[in-house]
């Protein structure tokens, strides 16, 4: 590769421990390890010189809250001039959701590798795959490094993910990530394999500084929909102003049901489709998303999508769940009153969180 560095100075990376499973001790596991003992035994390149600090508050991953992620992006932001690449120890039933936020809060300002690492067992358990995971992290961000690469990652055993489209797959498999739709960016043999779907520094963006976008709604809810989810589980938030905004998982690329329930509670009769309307008349966004992994929301392709679009439905595209959570509470956050702008941001594909390509009809919706 042709953009290499020359330079012959310790590469220096900013370890943020988070807590997660990696750094648990104790039945039942709890995080306690400081960065610092979790780094005992880890071997590390020697041309990386490492500062270590934990984050004020670590804990169990499925505990983190997306003002907690945006104290871990700010934390990094402070360094961010005094370091050439950053790991994050992370709990791995979250990761996704903190890759994403990086994504969000950083975007294309982000000039520098930003690497996630977690593990499925703690450093003390007999076989923990802590050691290999933080070894092959530190070459990892010393390859990255070299060869200007930017932007948030996963190294997972022997792939390294893009933080974009991260998810969990496993529970009780070392490999526990992947991409739905994408291939690893590299892969980590004897040396670090390069491959498709990294992205480099900017030569412009590179002598800017980090900026941060931490805005964020906070009212905004997921619900899986079928047939057979009664509409009133929503319709009682959207009367009685509870949310901002909801993520309907659908079928399909868009298809959410049009039969209508009686709701015995105050004798009416409606459906899905009246419920985003009416939600979409309340000042409520109302975003679509498909639970398939390579799935891509087209609200015009089925008569049940189109009826959803009509009532004010928003696509959330083919992002994955994670980035869609994300991505749409900072878009309801920035134009709160403008349902077209929301759209026009989550179908721009900022860090890659979009899958490529386009569905051959004649309207794109």
């Amino acid at each position: 590769m042709s953009n290499k560095k020359s330079s012959p100075d310790k590469i220096k990376v900013f370890v943020l421990n988070t807590g997660g499973t990696l750094g648990s001790v104790g039945k039942p596991l709890r995080p306690a390890k400081s960065a610092s003992e979790l780094m005992e035994g880890i071997n590390v390149p020697e041309e990386l010189e490492l500062k270590l600090a934990d984050f004020k508050f670590r804990q169990d991953s499925s505990n983190i809250l997306h003002t907690e992620r945006l104290l871990m992006a700010r934390q990094i932001a402070e360094v961010y001039k005094d370091y050439d690449a950053f790991v994050v120890m992370h709990g791995t039933d979250s990761m996704g959701e903190t890759a994403a936020a990086f994504c969000m809060f950083f975007k294309l300002t982000l000039q520098k590798p930003l690497l996630l690492v977690g593990a499925q067992m703690a450093k003390d358990e007999p076989g923990s795959d802590v050691q290999l995971q933080l070894s092959n992290t530190f070459r990892v961000a010393a390859a990255f490094h070299r060869y200007n690469v930017a932007g948030v990652y996963n190294v997972c055993i022997g792939d390294v993910w893009d933080g974009s489209r991260l998810r969990k797959r496993a529970e009780s498999n070392f490999q526990a990530f992947y991409t739905p739709g994408r291939h690893p960016v590299a892969r980590i043999w004897p040396n670090i394999h390069f491959d498709e779907g990294l992205r480099f520094q900017d030569p412009v963006l590179a002598v800017q500084d980090l900026k941060i976008d931490g805005i964020l709604e906070k009212r905004v809810a997921t619900f899986r929909v079928s047939a057979d989810t009664p509409p009133w589980v929503l319709m009682d938030h959207v009367q009685n102003n509870r949310l901002k905004g909801a993520i309907l998982e659908c079928k399909g690329a868009g298809g959410i049901p049009d039969r209508e329930w009686e709701d015995y509670e105050n004798g009416t009769t409606y459906s899905w489709i009246d419920v985003i309307a009416a939600a979409t008349k309340n000042g409520i966004h109302i975003g679509i998303i498909s639970p398939f992994e390579d799935g891509r929301v087209i609200l015009g392709r089925y008569e049940l999508g189109a009826e959803a679009h009509e009532a004010g439905a928003i696509s959330l595209e083919s992002l994955t769940p994670d980035m869609a959570d994300l991505k749409f509470r900072q878009a309801i956050a920035m134009f709160p009153t403008d349902r077209d702008r929301i759209q026009e941001f989550i179908s721009t594909n900022i860090t890659g969180e979009l899958l490529v390509g386009a569905e051959d009809i004649e309207e794109f919706v």
